[in-house]
């Protein structure tokens, strides 16, 4: 018995043995299939995925503030950040979700078939890219700055492979608006941290204030980078910049740029600028340039602005100053008379120069000095320098108004212009000055100088940049403050310059009529002056120019433009000045209006609620909702989230549906037509400037966007 077990024992230690050495084999056998394949060799489970989506790391990542938005002086957003996105295709087969789902372009046909409708890309090309042997792709343009819509399109195929990275971007909602004024950024940093730098106008000045502080986010992740659970090891919060609010009102910057548009087309000028400023506060409330750009697209031919750096001979404009300064010593009697046509300038007894008056000289026999400015006499300037003024004093007095001196508005430089009579060995340079030529100023120097005229002989400081807000608290950061010189001429002299302008502008026969509005008593003074062309004074190339403060009752604004061009269309310069008058008496009427009303509501975010409730919503609070669109959901509106309107005021709201009615537009403004036609797809003809009187569409007619619509304002 005893060696029948012994045998068992044996045959029993065998089986062992060789169960052993099997499992053994097979362990090895599953270790080889899955170091090659990375898969269980029975299970046909993806270890290896599993094992790197079970490894961790650290990862830090910026999490990035917004620059500080900036706004026109009644809430309009010319300025702000927006996401914008960069598309790119994971082409390696290597790249798996964590279930084995391919995370790659599988269908290279379809992707390209299905992307090429949506960022315009030719087919061909974007095939070509995907069927690369790389491990990712980027698309050039097509693929670069695309909005969050057209990401949403492009997620909403499903395609695989299909990535996205965010990019810091900055909007600029109106395009060539007050653009040297706004200014434009450029994105400077590293691929791990990008800012928003200005490089230009406010964007520049103020961008300690428009610039936020990122913050930061450490955790741990797996290998996918996605964050674990209970991950999160450090966050530092970031810091929004503050809101800029610009002086400029939206309703009078459009009105401008329009106007001056109208100048361009009939003028062909080679550069010209305007600029329309409260005259009792300073704030400039319309500024443009021409050539501009749009801070969008940075085209840039010209880095300066041009109303406060480019220093030009402005011609008769400065003859205001010159009489000022004769009263002002009180040397020059208006009744007093002289003989105009023309002047000779004589040194030692012999004539050295002869001045004309504008009309080629013939004049205009013995006037008084009083209808001497009226007519724009040149040698009516003559007659009062050489015998009615103290030179040197006539010297102090313009450097006192800030003519031949550099300085700034927000930080922005301005130019100085050259006295040419300061080197000049005769008084001629000073005679030549005393009526627009032979020393340069700007266009601002010169609108301040005649904001004395309005403010009893202090002048008024320009300035582009009301306020400063914290977003998050609404703490203001930083206030604005009117500030005047000191006195420069007496309230007497003011007024009476005053009242000649008036005569300039209103007088029978006088030089500036095409100025004079029917409803407005507008004050002020033309200017042509020649322009250095080759080292010499051209005989077709000239400076025209106009100032004028309005009404002459009270003063409320002051508009000054200029323009260098070979011809100068009065009508149109007249009906640019008057239109953007009207237009701007209006703002500040309805701003003061403003100030004492309790009828203001803020506006909220309207988007994704419905129609009807945001409807109700308005009217309640005594405001015109416009529905745009036949959809029940709100997609978009007019004007934007925390605008503060007053009641009666219209607020255009957007909706899912893409049929559209004709509304009627009488008493619209511009911007409300061009609001509506943008939210619609509409193109709508304007003819005239004002406000909507009547359309070519009836109220209720449907409309798409090949309709011809026309609307007239005055």
């Amino acid at each position: 018995m005893a060696k029948r077990r012994k045998m068992r024992n044996g045959k029993g230690t065998s089986y062992v043995k060789v169960m052993y050495t099997i499992a053994i084999f097979a362990l090895v056998v599953n270790i080889l299939f899955l170091s090659i394949t990375g898969k269980h060799m029975i299970s046909q489970s993806d270890i290896r995925t599993y094992a790197k989506e079970r490894n961790t790391g650290q990862v830090s990542e910026t999490i990035y503030s917004q620059r500080g938005t900036i706004y026109t002086s009644d809430n309009e957003t010319v300025a702000s950040d927006m996401k914008k996105y960069r598309m790119y295709a994971i082409l390696s087969k290597t790249r798996v979700k964590g279930n084995g789902d391919p995370d790659y372009v599988v269908d290279p046909e379809e992707t390209a078939t299905q992307l090429c409708k949506i960022i315009d890309m030719p087919r061909e090309k974007m095939l070509s890219k995907l069927k690369k042997d790389s491990y990712q792709v980027e698309f050039g343009n097509y693929g670069n700055n695309l909005d969050a819509i057209t990401k949403e399109k492009i997620e909403a195929l499903d395609l695989p492979g299909i990535e996205f990275t965010e990019i810091i971007s900055r909007n600029y909602r109106y395009g060539d608006f007050a653009s040297y004024v706004v200014g434009y950024t450029t994105l400077e940093g590293t691929d791990s941290e990008q800012y928003l730098v200005g490089q230009l106008g406010i964007e520049k000045t103020y961008n300690k204030y428009l610039t936020g502080q990122n913050g930061s986010r450490v955790y741990l992740a797996n290998n996918s980078g996605y964050m674990l659970p209970n991950g999160l090891i450090d966050e530092q919060s970031a810091t929004n910049g503050n809101d800029v609010y610009l002086t400029i009102n939206s309703a009078v910057q459009t009105e401008l740029d329009y106007q001056l548009k109208q100048l361009i087309e009939a003028d062909h000028p080679k550069a010209a600028a305007a600029c329309v400023m409260n005259v009792k506060t300073g704030e400039i409330l319309a500024l443009t340039n021409y050539p501009s750009f749009d801070p969008n697209e940075k085209e840039i031919e010209n880095f300066d602005n041009q109303f406060l750096n480019y220093a030009i001979e402005p011609g008769s404009v400065f003859k205001a100053i010159t009489y000022a300064s004769a009263l002002e010593q009180g040397k020059l009697n208006l009744n007093d008379t002289y003989q105009s046509g023309t002047y000779e300038y004589k040194v030692g007894g012999k004539t050295i120069a002869k001045i004309r008056d504008h009309n080629e000289g013939r004049g205009w026999g013995t006037i008084t000095y009083e209808r001497g400015i009226e007519m724009s006499s040149n040698t009516a300037i003559c007659n009062i320098i050489e015998k009615h003024i103290d030179k040197d004093k006539f010297k102090e007095f313009i450097e006192s108004m800030g003519f031949f001196k550099s300085t700034e508005v927000d930080g922005i430089a301005s130019g100085s212009g050259i006295a040419g009579y300061k080197d000049a060995t005769s008084d001629l340079e000073l005679i030549t000055t005393g009526f627009g030529q032979g020393s340069t100023m700007t266009g601002l120097q010169l609108i301040r100088a005649y904001s004395a005229f309005a403010n009893g002989g202090k002048m008024v400081e320009p300035y582009l940049v009301s306020k400063v807000v914290n977003p998050e608290t609404n703490e203001v950061v930083y206030e604005a403050e009117t500030k005047y010189s000191k006195q420069v001429m007496s309230e007497s002299t003011a007024k009476e310059i005053l009242r000649l302008l008036k005569g300039v502008v209103n007088s029978d026969g006088a030089t500036g009529k095409r100025y004079k509005m029917d409803d407005i008593t507008m004050t002020g003074k033309t200017g042509t002056g020649q322009v250095v062309v080759n080292g010499k004074y051209s005989d077709t190339f000239y400076t025209n120019s106009f100032i004028g403060i309005a009404p002459y009752e009270s003063p409320q604004i002051v508009i000054c433009y200029w323009e260098q061009s070979e011809k100068h269309s009065n009508k149109v310069a007249g009906a640019m000045v008057a239109n953007v008058t009207r237009t701007a008496l209006s703002e500040i009427s309805d701003s003061n209006a403003k100030k004492v009303s309790s009828s203001v509501y803020t506006l909220q975010s309207y988007k994704n609620q419905s129609v009807n409730f945001v409807s109700d919503l308005l009217t309640s609070h005594k405001l015109s909702p416009v529905i745009i669109g036949n959809g029940s959901v709100v997609t978009d509106q007019y004007p934007s989230k925390g605008s503060k309107v007053m009641a009666n005021k219209r607020v255009f709201i957007k909706t899912n549906g893409n049929q559209y009615t004709m509304p009627d537009m009488t008493g619209w403004s511009r911007k409300e037509v061009e609001v509506f036609a943008s939210y619609a797809g509409l193109t709508i003809s304007v003819e005239g400037a004002g406000n909507v009187v009547s359309q070519s569409i009836a109220e209720g007619e449907t409309i798409t966007s090949k309709t011809k619509i026309t609307v007239k304002v005055e």
